[in-house]
């Protein structure tokens, strides 16, 4: 079989005459579901799909696999001594936030709208605006099951007041209008100040990228939130805790209410994600207290991450796909593990 990447031939596949039941399509980073409908449309239709950064993807069978985040956690762990095992709360919740996103924009003004002040965060400032119209199409569509009255609504569609506050590496061009460029290695992020916002803090609000395909993703974000012995609450992506569990990882169901993830809409699953843990993210003495009584079970987590357990998952998954498939995966997979030999 003949492995095509967008990695090579970018996100148009120029150079690729047509897919055919003898192709595989290898799509690096997120997607959504006009994104396959265009490939399908100009280049014909792959035998299969694989995913390295989308595990979950509904509406078009994909074989997707955690790549970016197992690359990304093992620079991690190879580079930075994960030993401390102490915990200081000084924050309900944190997030951190570059690129002008739709449900990172709506991560911040619900942050606004629950009035929630006990956070640390890095958001980017780029644009205080965005474009609303698809969430005014599922706010009409929701209708009478809207979780928002008129007065809400009204705010969400205003711009974020919240100040910019972002760690600049030496080289980080702020010209770019969607994200900060040159933002220095995940290392260096972490030791100046990254480490420190998610360590101090009780719950991770994790900004994945996704807008509103029904897909779930996983990439620093939540890394940094198992590193830094936090709950995770994803603001956006569907089924993205379940997924978290599927892959191995505790995702303190107990505690956490996370059945947010499974609505059909973006701005419920996003709204959702507050209000149904909004005593957590505003009581630090509560979160502080859960944090501490979980101390192990946040520290397993961080332990399978610094096992490998990812790369574990991933042979797994492989050894399930069809035969001729894995055949070819190594192309895949090896450019994405070649640090772990180098």
């Amino acid at each position: 079989m003949r492995v095509n990447s967008t990695h090579i031939y970018g996100r148009d596949l120029t150079g690729v005459d047509r897919l055919t039941n003898n192709d595989v399509l290898h799509i690096y980073d997120v997607f959504d579901k006009d994104y396959i409908d265009s490939i399908f449309f100009k280049k014909g239709t792959p035998k299969y799909i694989v995913s390295d950064h989308i595990t979950r993807f509904d509406g078009v069978k994909i074989y997707g696999l955690p790549l970016i985040a197992e690359k990304i956690a093992r620079q991690l762990v190879n580079e930075i001594p994960f030993k401390n095992s102490t915990m200081t709360t000084s924050t309900c919740f944190n997030f951190v936030i570059n690129k002008k996103q739709i449900n990172r924009f709506l991560c911040i003004k619900l942050v606004e709208l629950f009035k929630l002040s006990d956070f640390n965060y890095t958001w980017s400032g780029i644009d205080d605006k965005f474009d609303m119209s698809n969430i005014i199409a599922e706010l009409d569509m929701l209708d009478t099951q809207s979780p928002l009255d008129n007065a809400a609504r009204s705010f969400l569609l205003s711009p974020i007041r919240l100040k910019k506050r972002f760690i600049n590496f030496s080289t980080s061009d702020t010209n770019n209008t969607s994200n900060i460029n040159n933002i220095g290695t995940f290392q260096w992020q972490w030791e100046n100040g990254i480490g420190d916002l998610f360590s101090n803090s009780a719950i991770s609000l994790i900004t994945e990228s996704v807008s509103y395909q029904t897909a779930a993703t996983f990439t620093e974000k939540i890394l940094w939130s198992v590193l830094g012995l936090t709950f995770p609450i994803w603001i956006g992506g569907y089924n993205q805790a379940s997924e978290w569990k599927r892959l191995g990882f505790d995702i303190f169901d107990d505690i956490i209410d996370h059945s947010y993830q499974s609505y059909d809409t973006l701005i419920e699953r996003c709204y959702y994600a507050f209000s149904q843990n909004i005593q957590l993210l505003s009581n630090k003495e509560k979160a502080a207290k859960l944090r501490l009584n979980c101390k192990d079970r946040l520290l397993n987590n961080r332990e399978l991450l610094i096992q490998n357990h990812l790369s574990k998952f991933i042979d797994l998954e492989i050894s399930k796909f069809p035969e001729d498939l894995q055949a070819v995966m190594p192309e895949i997979v090896d450019p994405f593990r070649r640090l772990l030999t180098d």
